[in-house]
């Protein structure tokens, strides 16, 4: 239909159609639609004005990161809108052929790059997101309907779906506390012994503290040797891949994974990893039962975000990990609550932890932060901790150039929104004016 009108008879309009023909709308109908592209075009200037705004923020929630140029552009290509299930580059097996042009970026760039990352043979880069990851785990590894899979407590940190996702995998259930990133022994030695369980899934979301897994792999080895180990390093697995914190497969780790975009700058994806043939072939079973579009265009987009990370990895990671130590330390001189231990230690991994005070006063700090630009997030339910509290990251902040001036600048931004000075809306420009080189290519090589 061409949208024309060519004639007018009382309230009817009268379009022609492609075909020739005609229809007859009537003006309450025409008018609906432009109403319609009316909010269409409002919808768009106002995306674009939040676009805008998000390219001078600072922001400091710990579950999100941002990509880089590079890794970004296989979202605006065509492969966004393609299937690709050829794998094995079979020449027989092309029936969905719109990815085939970049399928070695998924089967080259994308595996190899993290392979030599996780310093695992086996990468499987299907999972759409790090819950997709968790799922294709835990039914691959968990053995038959019935037995048993472990999981972290949720008040103690563990991601809160984990508990139920094996009982609606058909699974039974059992947790354990853990503290500063030790699992409680006692506990798991006593689950191991009476319940044999098929799988351990360590899952630590909400924690200052990195993951002690060996001493977990220790137990299982003498109590349940037949129990596989998975640790989903979701919120560290940018500090595990840059070497700043200890891969769990080198601790003795059946496999490995989950999301990669939270101290990992990738897209919203979900990788496992492995050393061995057999793990990774259950694994593949029960990815390919359970997924079928694994997402292309995010697929390869995490490709070069891996092959980046190659080049800049180590660094940023040793950085994070300096940028989040230094934050908590600068935060506690300027009279804010950072959570500490009893001996001091704010944080090992990406996370700080900050109180404010009641929901009033925790919010009102957050909209204050956000008018200064600086986005923050507020968690009710952190482990140890009666809530709300501010649970800040500094992984996009260091990915983008963040270092000591920008970490002194940013405490000072928290102390104007604290006092109501400065509200001028410039507080992440003043932050950003003092970032460094970021941690991936700004200009290609």
């Amino acid at each position: 239909m061409t949208g024309q009108p060519f004639g007018a008879m009382g309230h009817l309009l009268v379009l022609i159609r492609a075909d020739g023909g005609v229809r007859e709308i009537c003006k309450e109908e025409r008018e609906l639609k432009m109403a319609d592209i009316s909010e269409l075009r409002k919808a768009i200037r106002e995306f674009r004005c939040h676009e805008k705004s998000a390219e001078s923020a600072v922001n400091l929630v710990p579950s999100e990161n941002k990509m880089s140029p590079l890794a970004s552009m296989p979202l605006g290509s065509d492969y966004y809108n393609r299937y690709f299930f050829n794998d094995a580059l079979d020449p027989d097996f092309w029936q969905f052929r719109g990815g085939q042009a970049a399928a070695e970026l998924e089967t080259g760039l994308a595996v190899r790059s993290l392979a030599r990352l996780g310093r695992a043979p086996y990468v499987n880069v299907r999972p759409i997101s790090g819950m997709s990851a968790m799922m294709i785990a835990m039914a691959g590894l968990g053995g038959e309907p019935g037995g048993t899979v472990v999981s972290v407590d949720a008040a103690s940190g563990g991601h809160y779906a984990t508990a139920d996702l094996a009982l609606r995998l058909g699974f039974a259930s059992a947790t354990v506390p853990v503290a500063q990133g030790r699992v409680d022994e006692v506990r798991l030695e006593r689950v191991l012994r009476e319940r044999a369980p098929k799988l351990v899934y360590l899952d630590l979301q909400n924690s200052r503290h990195e993951l002690q897994v060996s001493r977990v792999a220790e137990l299982i080895a003498a109590h349940s040797p037949r129990t596989l180990l998975h640790v989903d390093c979701s919120h560290t697995l940018g500090l595990v891949l840059g070497g700043a914190l200890e891969n769990p497969l080198d601790a003795g780790a059946d496999t490995m994974g989950g999301s990669t975009h939270k101290s990992f700058p990738g897209p919203h994806k979900g990788v496992l990893f492995t050393r061995s043939g057999e793990m990774h072939r259950k694994l593949r079973d029960a990815q390919f039962k359970m997924l079928s579009s694994h997402h292309f265009a995010e697929t390869l987009a995490l490709g070069l975000a891996a092959s980046e990370f190659l080049h800049f990895g180590q660094a940023y990671a040793e950085q994070l990990i300096g940028n989040a130590q230094l934050f908590s330390k600068l935060l506690g001189a300027e009279g804010f609550d950072v959570v500490t231990d009893d001996d001091g230690h704010a944080t090992s991994t990406h996370q700080v932890w900050v109180k404010i005070g009641n929901a009033a006063r925790t919010d009102s700090l957050s909209r204050a932060l956000y008018d200064h630009g600086i986005r923050v997030n507020v968690q009710v339910d952190l482990p140890g901790v009666p809530g709300p509290l501010l649970r800040l990251g500094v992984s996009e902040f260091t990915f983008l150039g963040g270092r000591e001036a920008a970490v002194h600048a940013l405490v000072k931004e928290f102390g104007n929104a604290r006092s109501d000075i400065r509200r001028d809306g410039k507080g992440s420009l003043r932050v950003r004016a003092q970032y460094g080189p970021p941690h991936y290519f700004a200009d290609l090589p």
